[in-house]
């Protein structure tokens, strides 16, 4: 359960992050006098006010959060499935002659 708590708050405090960067940035990405067409009018903005590294991190927070709470609410049915694996060789190994 503490797995699930910290994985919420991991992918909340990204979440967060995510939106407070990308709120200022499409305002200011509506000032824009010109921008290049690879990366959009978006990312135009996030590079001139430096929140490129910003929003990688807290897509970095969400993953993380998301894999934390997947382990959290799946860990007991991983522990039974890698049990069974370990247990399934130990016996094919005395199998042999």
């Amino acid at each position: 359960m503490k797995k699930v708590i910290a994985g919420g708050l991991f992918l909340l405090s990204g979440v967060i992050l995510y939106i407070s960067v990308h709120i200022p940035a499409a305002f200011h990405a509506a000032t824009l006098g010109g921008w290049s067409s690879p990366p959009g009018r978006l990312s135009t903005a996030l590079e001139q006010m430096g929140g490129a590294a910003t929003r990688n991190g807290s897509v970095l927070l969400i993953i993380i959060g998301v894999v934390v709470i997947l382990w959290g609410a799946f860990e007991e049915e991983l522990r039974k499935l890698f049990k069974s694996k370990k247990s399934s060789a130990k016996i094919a190994d005395h199998e042999l002659p």
